[in-house]
């Protein structure tokens, strides 16, 4: 690993950052796709949202086990191939004159399946190719990529919806999928041959979940995702509803206004580390998260006019700086304090439970949406995220001061050899 964990880096670097392009495509141009072209209500972008994640909680416990016994790279690139061809499906069936509310919805699950099994085994693998020590400038560097891709994203897919259609746009999702398969297809380093374990699959699971809410950290890293998810989701589920339609924001100037408010999250991921060398790391990540927390205020009161744009991407920069400066940070102590052999198990528990609960954010965003209308909507759900880092407030994070004071004696890199005559 010392030698060319480098090189291989750069590969799934370059792989994921194409990827994590696509992804900002899709999550402006999916709801787009659905508001403009079928007419969609505010249920039914919360029957897309929740399709999105429902796999999360059908199929996430049992991708957990299987990534844990398969070699991880391969299913990094069936799952990126997988996505791909859902997700272009809907530009095929647009030209066609085919393309649904169906079709749209049985698309989008599709694609969630694959990035189940895909965000499961990529979060389990960059400790196969990255030394521990080397595993928070590695994350720093995937997490700005994901900053680039902010600011780059969103402006790319509303230009594209605005000159090709909302569902076109999403043809740079799909070919992002494709390079992101390439990039995991480049990787030279093979990880250690897998042990068949004999366990129950539901003695497997149990164990994943045992040692997640065992941890003190994992517990109130958890804790902190899973609420923070929920009420994303709800205003996420009529953001673009709301701009759209009340604000009178074009696609395009939505997708440029998330846009310029991603550069707060490049900075967050840029600043992050020195910040926790000198303040410490429990106080840097508690912050992130409040900063994060209380940004989104800003998008209920905004109202139609020269300053809605501005509004937004002010609100957008501070929340990017935040979350950004903060996951780093969480998505290194997950990584450094579990133990390989338990990485997609606690993996697939953490997704579980994270990422799960946004259908049902989802379903509460459409709903409170048909019932309250969109800016009562977001009022709800950017109210509700200033509750969701008291889960790190109250743990034991606040009193840790660097990193390698909570890695395991058995994860600690050895000391390199003296210098011999």
């Amino acid at each position: 690993m010392a030698q060319g964990w480098r090189r291989d880096f750069r590969f799934v670097w370059a792989g994921e950052t194409a990827s994590l392009v696509g992804t900002q495509v899709f999550q402006l141009a999916m709801p787009l796709t659905a508001v403009l072209t079928l007419d969609a209500t505010p249920g039914q972008l919360g029957l897309i949202g929740a399709a999105t994640f429902a796999p999360y909680l059908f199929f996430g416990l049992a991708a957990g086990v299987l990534v844990d016994r398969w070699q991880r790279r391969g299913v990094l690139i069936m799952s990126s191939i997988g996505q791909a061809v859902a997700i272009g499906g809907i530009p095929v069936l647009a030209a066609l004159d085919r393309l649904t509310f169906t079709w749209l919805f049985t698309l989008a699950l599709l694609a969630g399946v694959g990035r189940v099994f895909f965000n499961i085994a990529y979060r389990s693998y960059l400790p196969a190719i990255v030394p521990p020590e080397r595993l928070t400038g590695a994350n720093s560097r995937l997490t700005a990529s994901e900053s680039v891709a902010e600011i780059g994203g969103p402006g790319l897919g509303g230009l594209l919806v605005q000159i090709a259609g909302a569902p076109f746009a999403l043809i740079v999702d799909a070919v992002s999928y494709v390079a992101s398969a390439f990039g995991f297809s480049a990787v030279r380093q093979r990880e250690k041959p897998v042990r068949a374990d004999p366990t129950p699959l539901r003695a497997q699971v149990a164990e994943g979940f045992r040692f997640t809410f065992a941890n003190p950290y994992l517990r109130a890293f958890l804790g902190e995702a899973a609420s923070y998810n929920l009420c994303w989701q709800v205003v996420q589920t009529i953001l673009v509803l709301f701009a759209v339609r009340e604000l009178g924001m074009s696609p395009g100037t939505l997708g440029l206004v998330m846009s310029i408010g991603a550069i707060g999250a490049l900075l967050g991921a840029a600043v992050t580390g020195r910040v926790a060398h000198r303040v410490g790391l429990g106080r840097t990540l508690l912050a992130a998260a409040v900063i994060g927390d209380v940004a989104p205020l800003l998008l209920p009161v905004t109202e139609r006019g020269t300053w809605a744009a501005p509004i937004f991407a002010v609100a957008f920069f501070i929340q990017g700086f935040g979350i950004t400066a903060c996951n780093v940070h969480t998505m290194t102590v997950r990584q450094t304090i579990t133990p390989d052999s338990l990485l997609g198990r606690t993996n697939a528990a953490y997704l579980f439970v994270a990422q799960g609960v946004k259908p049902v954010g989802a379903l509460l965003g459409g709903w409170l949406g048909n019932v309250a209308g969109p800016r009562t909507t977001l009022v709800i759900g950017t109210i509700g995220l200033l509750s969701t880092s008291l889960f790190l407030i109250l743990s034991p994070l606040r009193k840790v001061r660097t990193l390698s004071s909570i890695i395991p004696a058995d994860r600690r890199p050895e000391p390199e050899p003296l210098p011999t005559r």
